[in-house]
């Protein structure tokens, strides 16, 4: 709107005119006249406001001076000017108020005015209409300075109003992208006089094409070819505190080509000044193109900024340098940026070469690019590795054990084939000639398109860790053969003592028959029984034998159709001696109707009869509540049997079926695992279960399996 408005001002100016005089026309009185001359007042400056308002007094002076005179007649018209001039001039010093409060000078550099509307961090078309056309290019400039030096940059514009008037405003540039929070905003005071010499001689082109390096990057200068500048951007001024004048003095008696200074040494870093000053030289007397890097002192802190030049010549016609236009640009940004990222690679190095682990980066080719202080130390490497990568890859090679090479060869060449991450496990020849056990990893580093770019590996000494290992299988393997022996002899001589009864009553049965054969009559009905005996002994001692030997077999020969109730029942009556003598309470409880199930009787009593015992055995004297109770019902197509104890429960129930595992001194540790031996060679399952409140449940099994009626056997 401010834009439409200002296009508009014209046309306003002429309108307030054509009222004007036909509203004097029509009243034949000069009020008319004030219109055009408020409406041109409103668009002048302060000093053509003070013009206009000084010609209206002077003016109301004289018509007042007639008035009182009265001379001639003239005395009317002369009060009617004299109210015209007043009116006049009281809209010209309400103007200039108005003016006053919207307009203020400048104070000192960085105590800048604003008037508080907030404008685009990036110069655009509708912010540069409103920047009075005098002050457009140091704004871009400004924004340029920003972009190049990551500096903020802040001027002071004149700025459109709504009346078509300019006030001056403050326009901050900001770079654009992130930088420190520790930067400092740079001020330009470009109202200051400054800038360019007041002839330029043969330097103008130079000139010229400063400002135009000055419009892209901010910076541009001229300088003839004798090192004297004749053009620098006002910029200079608040960054380095010096005029063209200042430096430009000579502070010697010999001039600059021939080892003179002139000013401007001021203000370089005392250890940069001879350096650059003798490649400068250099390049004016040759016409060389100059490109250097050096510290300038800032005016506003008194520190040491950094600035990256160029500078190129000008040429006539004829081949003769005429002249030196120039670009400066504050890396000082850049170098803190550059610094920061240094001191965070010492870090990292410093971390690296901390940690106890062997780190390496690979070219694609699998060549070293970076070793660890580790990894140097192990192989007896020293820093010569960077230049010599073949080598050192050889000298790595040829410490891997020989059994190991072609495992590990095998491993990197289709790791690199397949991009894949690659891990593998060899052994190592250290520093010291012993070979260490050695777990690596390595992982490629891909580009945008997917490619191997690098590897980082990582290789972690494991060689005590094996050798631990080994030592413990070693131990667990003598260990398991002591205790199979133990175990072995326990076993043997609970077989002996089971199969010892049948003998010892077939032993005692035959010295029975014996005697009643050897008197005289022999009596045979007695003979007879005693026979019988011996037999059914061998019977029993056969049937123990076989029961053994199919338990270890897992053998399905003896299963017929049983009632599970029934057995249950059976081996609980075999335990009623031992539940009364230890006090504990037993009970069952069985869901009606359940199905008869295919199994060995035999097996699964001892089953029932070892899980009752190892409960009554866990319940205890201390036990307050002593209660065992067996819960049979059916899930599904299975029959499941929980039997219960109040004991202190179990420690380790992930362990509790492992064989040669007890918690008894002086148990074996393999009822338990006999126990599920035999109930998974049923087709069932066993496992145990924290009982509440205390205690353990164990939990078996057994498949309802309806087999053909003409293979069912009467128990």
């Amino acid at each position: 709107m401010l834009k439409k408005l200002a296009l508009r001002s014209p046309a306003i100016i002429v309108a307030s005119v054509m009222v004007g005089g036909f509203i004097c026309w029509l009243g034949s009185s000069p009020m008319g006249a004030v219109l055009p001359i408020v409406a041109l007042a409103s668009h002048f400056d302060r000093r053509s406001l003070s013009i206009v308002g000084l010609a209206l007094g002077l003016a109301l002076i004289c018509s007042m001076f007639l008035v009182l005179a009265n001379s001639n007649g003239i005395g009317p018209l002369a009060v009617t000017w004299a109210v015209f001039f007043a009116v006049a001039l009281g809209c010209i010093l309400v103007l200039g108020a108005t003016r006053q409060v919207q307009y203020q000078p400048f104070g000192e550099l960085g105590a800048l005015p604003t008037t508080g509307i907030q404008h685009p961090p990036a110069l655009t078309e509708q912010f540069l209409s409103l920047v009075h056309p005098d002050d457009r290019d140091v704004a871009s400039q400004a924004s340029s300075r920003a972009f190049w030096s990551g500096f903020p940059q802040i001027i002071r514009y004149r700025q459109l109003q709504p009346d078509g008037s300019y006030s001056w405003a403050e326009f901050r540039a900001e770079p654009g992208y992130t930088i420190p929070d520790d930067t400092p905003a740079k001020i330009s005071a470009q109202h200051l006089p400054w800038s360019i010499a007041g002839a330029v001689g043969e330097t103008a082109e130079a000139a010229r094409t400063a400002l135009v390096l000055e419009t892209i990057f901010g910076t541009g200068w001229a300088m003839d070819t004798t090192g004297r500048f004749t053009y620098a951007t006002p910029n200079a001024q608040t960054t380095i505190g010096q005029t063209l004048e200042e430096m430009n003095a000579r502070l010697t008696d010999a001039d600059f080509l021939d080892g003179g200074d002139l000013g401007w040494k001021r203000i370089f870093h005392p250890d940069e000044y001879e350096r650059v000053a003798a490649s400068l030289r250099h390049s004016l007397r040759v016409g060389d193109h100059w490109n250097n890097e050096y510290r300038l002192r800032r005016v506003s802190t008194g520190e040491y900024g950094w600035h990256r030049v160029a500078m190129r010549p000008t040429r006539d016609r004829s081949g003769r340098i005429t002249g030196w236009y120039g670009m400066s640009i504050d890396i000082s940004v850049y170098k803190q940026t550059e610094a920061a990222l240094r001191i965070r690679e010492q870090e990292l190095s410093q971390l690296v070469n901390m940690v106890p682990v062997h780190i390496m980066r690979l070219s694609h080719e699998g060549k070293p690019t970076f070793l660890s202080n580790a990894t140097l130390d192990f192989f007896g490497l020293d820093e010569s590795y960077i230049q010599q990568p073949d080598e050192t890859l050889a000298a790595i090679w040829s410490k891997i054990h020989p059994d190991d090479a072609p495992r590990v060869r095998m491993a990197l060449s289709q790791g690199a084939e397949l991009g894949d991450r690659i891990a593998i496990r060899y052994r190592v020849r250290s520093v010291d000639g012993n070979f260490r056990w050695m777990d690596s990893r390595a992982e490629p580093i891909r580009d945008a398109s997917g490619a191997i770019v690098e590897w980082y590996a990582v290789s972690l000494d494991v060689n005590d860790q094996v050798l631990a290992q080994e030592g413990l299988r070693l131990a667990h393997e003598e260990l398991a053969k002591a205790t199979q022996a133990a175990n072995l002899a326990e076993l043997s001589a609970s077989i002996a003592h089971e199969v010892a009864q049948p003998l010892a009553a077939l032993l005692s049965s035959s010295e029975a028959c014996e005697r009643w054969l050897s008197i005289d009559p022999p009596n045979l009905d007695r003979a007879m029984q005693a026979l019988q005996r011996i037999i059914r002994s061998g019977k029993a001692a056969t049937d123990i034998v076989t029961r053994i030997r199919a338990l270890f077999a897992q053998s399905a020969d003896a299963r017929i159709q049983t009632d599970i109730a029934r057995l249950v029942g059976d081996a609980g009556q075999l335990l009623d001696e031992e539940l009364l003598r230890h006090g504990v309470n037993f009970g069952i409880d069985v869901d009606d109707q359940l199905p008869t199930l295919q199994l060995d009787r035999v097996q699964i009593q001892q089953t029932v009869i070892n899980l009752v015992r190892n409960g009554i055995e866990a319940i205890g004297p201390a036990a307050t509540t002593r209660t065992i109770r067996i819960r049979i019902k059916r899930v599904g197509d299975l029959i499941q049997t929980s039997i219960s104890d109040t004991g202190p429960g179990i420690v380790e129930p992930s362990k509790i079926f492992e064989p040669f595992y007890t918690t008894k001194g002086h148990g074996m540790g393999m009822g338990l695992a006999i126990c599920r031996s035999i109930i998974t060679s049923h087709g069932g399952e066993l496992w145990v279960e924290k009982n509440e409140p205390n205690g353990a449940v164990f939990i078996f099994t057994l498949p309802v399996i309806e087999p053909p009626a003409a293979e069912i056997q009467s128990p």
